[in-house]
């Protein structure tokens, strides 16, 4: 074989092999893609919710009574609202709300999340819910607007429905910890776009009760209260940082933990929260996950069980987000037509929170309702067909108690013009 020949196979081997390689390398990246892709989604729509979580957050913990809330929750419920709304009514509550993502890219990521955080194989029960509930003047919301909301938020739809039907779904979908979301209903309420979460699991390790007493809990420097106190001996993740200790108490679903964090100062409560913005907190729960934190810790945590509701629109026009609530709102993509024509407003939004915490584990359940009004609308008069019933003859009638059954009274009349008639 001639030396030119050899040559020739050689640089064509090589091509060949470099073709391959690319190919593969191409396919690799491509088959990589759409995970990262995804992963990048998710990590930015969680990073706004905490980061616009913390924002209420502060606002609620400026007064010195308990607070509770769920970031997820809310963030869920105002995203849902976000899909409806277009031009400056969109830009300022994605920018409230912390988005970094375009709309299409938000709800996927949603999409995402949700189905991970209702995954069958926790060893906790971790789950969360979307609905829209159209009322009598529901049919401003377009089909386009609730078929997304179903495929990407895998919404419930409840036409016609009222306020008993709202407060029933959140009930059943919260175990009943949250029995009333709303306490009205405008008349001019188009549809109340609802998300729910529940939580119950069991600490990884669980407190002895027998070991739970009463232990003196500090409200201030100078007061003092007795309190029902659990304790226990373990290796937990701890860091110390700067005013603070913090460690994460597991649950039996190892991807599930709380967080506590104790001010080295007594009133100093207020200065670590502001210290812990967004990106100090995040920073702090990824240093937690590390096994190199782990310590033995002789933990004592009083049990608590704390109820909390808030509306938050005063708290989101505090933050700067005022169309959605007022004439310039622009929440077409919800109505499919132009806001002149279908003016659609944002009329509360309102979220409820418990959480329990004992010595077996945590049951927690949160709900935010966002109601949406159509402005300069009144409910249209149902037409039903009456079933003829003319009271034109002698009758019968039945005074009955429906809770025992018992007929307290009953009777026959042949002449309504006789007031009274004697039996013979």
């Amino acid at each position: 074989m001639s030396m030119i020949v050899r040559r020739s196979i050689a640089v064509g081997i090589m091509l060949s092999g470099l073709f391959v390689l690319d190919a593969l390398r191409m396919a690799n990246s491509l088959a990589a893609a759409s995970p990262a892709l995804s992963n990048d989604r998710t990590a930015a729509l969680i990073e706004a919710y905490n980061a616009s979580g913390q924002q209420l957050f502060a606002r609620l913990t400026a007064g010195t009574s308990n607070v509770v809330l769920s970031p997820y929750s809310i963030g869920t419920a105002m995203a849902m609202a976000l899909a409806g709304a277009r031009g400056e009514t969109a830009v300022e509550m994605s920018s409230v709300l912390m988005h970094r993502l375009k709309q299409g890219d938000l709800d996927e990521a949603n999409h995402s999340i949700l189905a991970k955080l209702n995954a069958n194989d926790r060893h906790a029960k971790l789950l969360t819910a979307n609905a829209l509930v159209r009322t009598t003047l529901g049919d401003v919301v377009s089909a386009d607007y609730v078929d997304l909301l179903r495929s990407k938020y895998a919404a419930e739809l409840f036409q016609g429905a009222s306020l008993d039907d709202v407060n029933e779904w959140v009930k059943r979908k919260t175990e009943g910890r949250i029995d009333r979301m709303l306490d009205h209903l405008a008349t001019d309420s188009a549809a109340v776009i609802l998300n729910a979460i529940y939580f119950n699991a069991h600490w990884a390790s669980a407190f002895e009760k027998n070991a739970t007493r009463d232990e003196a809990f500090n409200l201030a420097p100078s007061r003092r209260v007795q309190v029902p106190t659990m304790t226990k001996t373990e290796e937990f993740p701890l860091v110390v940082g700067k005013g603070y200790r913090a460690i994460r108490l597991p649950y039996e679903d190892r991807t599930l933990g709380m967080v506590v964090v104790l001010p080295d100062r007594i009133d100093g409560a207020a200065a670590v929260q502001k210290a812990l913005d967004a990106k100090e907190l995040a920073r702090l729960l990824d240093t937690l996950k590390s096994s190199q934190v782990h310590k033995s810790v002789a933990l004592s945590l009083p049990r608590f069980n704390i109820a909390f509701k808030v509306d938050l629109v005063p708290l989101f026009k505090q933050a700067g987000m005022s169309r959605p609530f007022g004439d310039a709102a622009d929440f077409s993509g919800m109505s499919e037509q132009p806001a002149s024509q279908t003016p659609i407003r944002i009329g509360q939004i309102v979220h409820r929170a418990v959480v329990d915490v004992a010595e077996k584990g945590t049951e927690a359940a949160a709900a935010t309702a966002v109601e949406v009004r159509a402005l300069g609308m009144r409910p249209r008069p149902t037409l039903v067909t009456p079933v003829p019933f003319h009271v034109d003859r002698p009758f019968l009638f039945y005074l009955v108690d429906e809770a025992t059954g018992a007929i307290l009274f009953q009777g026959r009349i042949n002449d309504p013009r006789t007031p009274g008639t004697t039996a013979d």
